[in-house]
């Protein structure tokens, strides 16, 4: 009795009163058990009360990749997570904005990217959102996740990949972000423009000869830092041993390079890939493309150069190949994942420690004839997500959530499950717990919450600004202010890859989404604000670059796709600054500026 009081007065302190309005204490094969009747976390008795919380980001990963139909690969380790009965894996799980920084700078501080106001980085401009990989938190921002656990007690170890704060990334970055309504010219016979060049997307990728799972690869910089984590895992857990109810909690982070591009990985893992089961989404026309996937293929260096590189480029085999390195990259990554499991139990604190698994956002992976992220498809923003609660847990009832979720829901679940009270949050935060969806009651659908997410882009390697809604059946894209082009509507369920536009099919559809999309964000004021602030951005950088124009040519990862003509290329962006912040249209000739037929 007395050790259940002890449980329960920690736990009852733990739960903020205004979530909170009737616990139950229960005896559970030898574990005193606290439910909330909303919130229903698992209060564990030993040495912490609050558990501890190991959070894998890795890059690049598409969500659908973790399905448990998914063929080409079999991820062990992740099988043997959502195997757990205290386990929920979230299918239809999305990222705010499907690039490196602007994702992360929105799940660590719980704001969707167009909430982030700060000041940009040199030039101390008002950016109202994170717009681009440059754009992010500010360097003082003392309200991420990570601070927020400090504050409560927690000890934290912050490791491998962050990229949330204001001023990363290359130039080049930004001037692609800035440059987005420039209309320079070109001639898609050679490639078009493009920043990335072309052996990402048109290339074989590569498969080196190593036969070892870890020993020299391409990501041997991420397994330096897992086992130095891991390590720090294991110290704090013998410390909680001997300190008992005296020991902190610990929240241990790793952020890894891996899938990033370029496609990468060794025969080890190649070889594991079940590459009869890889499929290779057919690529449509370039003529049959929206204007804006025509702009973002180009700008991605995935046009042929010329006529001979066209067998290379649109060859089914070589695409196949590239995907089932992508799949290996994957896989890799669960290994990874293995490891930290492993360091958990081995370190005897696995009843009492949460692990979540993640990516910052998805990649094309030759989709839509594309690779990398930034645009609107499944394959780009949606992510997987996987919680394992500790497996004393009880069973949760419904282990495959399939209503749509957002990474902006991630700060205030932590904050659940570190049993941070409401007081000691900060005051915004703009998503939803998913601690509904953990407690063994829970049902797919039966948590009252928003029934749909929010996605935005507006930086590099796309044509214009870009919104959408998510419900669990359809996905809804506008582009720019909604006046620019057609918007999209597609089935997710009946057109899973994104090939059908049915938006002059479903006008109930679109009236409905369209208002729930706003409800959010207001689209067309954000579009005008963003094109604004890239005029500002490309104006300042020019007026404050003596050689601006050498850069731009000879300096830039435009040099290829310029030197057809490199002085028109700088009188578009000297054409673009004279007039007026403006969105232009994506655009989808062959050839720009359009020939004019003679006579």
């Amino acid at each position: 009795a007395h050790s259940a009081a002890k449980v329960g007065d920690r736990a009852s302190a733990a739960f903020h009163g205004d979530h909170c309005q009737k616990t139950i204490l229960l005896i559970q094969d030898g574990k005193f058990i606290l439910y909330c009747a909303l919130q229903s976390l698992l209060i564990l008795s030993g040495a912490a009360s609050r558990p501890n919380i190991v959070f894998l980001i890795d890059e690049s990963t598409d969500g659908r990749t973790y399905r448990p139909d998914f063929r080409p690969m079999h991820l062990t380790n992740i099988r043997k997570l959502t195997a757990e009965p205290a386990t929920v894996q979230f299918d239809l799980h999305y990222v705010t904005a499907p690039v490196c920084c602007a994702s992360r700078a929105s799940l660590w501080s719980g704001r969707y990217p167009h909430q982030i106001r700060h000041l940009q980085q040199g030039t101390g401009i008002v950016v109202d959102g994170v717009w681009n990989n440059f754009e992010g938190l500010p360097k003082n921002y003392s309200e991420k996740i990570n601070d927020v656990l400090v504050a409560e007690g927690y000890d934290v170890m912050i490791s491998g990949k962050t990229d949330w704060s204001t001023g990363g990334h290359s130039l080049q970055n930004r001037l692609e972000a800035w440059t987005m309504y420039v209309q320079f010219p070109y001639n898609s016979s050679t490639g078009g423009v493009y920043d990335e060049g072309t052996a990402m997307c048109g290339g074989n990728g590569t498969v080196n000869s190593i036969d070892q799972p870890n020993e020299g690869g391409y990501y041997s910089g991420d397994w330096g830092t897992l086992n130095s984590t891991t390590a720090w895992i294991r110290a704090r857990a013998k410390e909680q041993d001997t300190l008992g109810d005296n020991a902190k909690p610990f929240f241990a982070y790793q952020g890894m390079n891996i899938v990033h591009p370029a496609y990468f990985t060794n025969r080890y893992w190649f070889n594991k890939i079940n590459q009869s089961t890889v499929t290779v989404p057919a690529w449509k026309p370039l003529s049959a493309l929206h204007p804006c996937d025509y702009q973002a293929s180009m700008l991605k260096g995935c046009f042929p150069v010329n006529d001979s590189n066209a067998e290379l480029v649109y060859s089914t085999a070589r695409r196949r190949r590239v995907r089932s390195i992508y799949y290996a990259m994957i896989l890799e990554f669960d290994s990874m994942v293995g490891a930290y499991i492993d360091a958990v139990d081995d370190a005897g604190v696995t009843n009492n420690t949460v692990v979540i698994v993640t990516s910052d956002h998805g990649d094309m992976n030759m989709e839509h004839q594309q690779f990398d992220k930034m645009v609107q498809y499944d394959a780009s923003a949606r992510v997987p997500l996987v919680i394992r609660m500790p497996p004393g847990s009880s069973p949760i009832r419904n282990q495959f959530i399939t209503q749509p979720t957002s990474h902006i829901d991630l700060f205030p679940t932590i904050m659940d499950l570190a049993q941070v009270p409401s007081a000691r949050r900060p005051s915004v935060l703009q998503g939803e717990s998913l601690a509904p969806f953990l407690t063994p009651t829970s049902t797919s659908h039966g948590a009252k919450r928003r029934p749909f997410i929010v996605i935005q882009f507006h930086g590099c390697d796309i044509a214009m600004s870009w919104f959408s809604v998510v419900d669990d059946t359809f996905k809804y894209t506008v582009f720019g202010t909604g006046s620019q082009h057609r918007a999209q509507l597609f089935n997710l369920q009946v057109d899973p890859e994104e090939n059908d536009n049915i938006v002059d099919q479903e006008p109930a559809t679109v009236r409905r989404l369209d208002t729930l999309l706003r409800s959010i964000v207001d689209y067309p004021g954000v579009a005008n604000d963003v094109a604004k602030y890239n005029h500002e951005s490309l104006m300042l950088w020019v007026n404050h670059t003596a050689d601006w124009k050498n850069v731009v040519v000879n300096k830039s990862r435009w040099v290829v796709s310029f030197e057809h003509d490199p002085f028109a290329a700088v009188a578009a962006i000297e054409s673009y600054l004279s007039a007026p912040p403006q969105i232009n249209q994506c655009r989808n000739a062959s050839v720009w500026p359009p020939r004019v037929p003679r006579g």
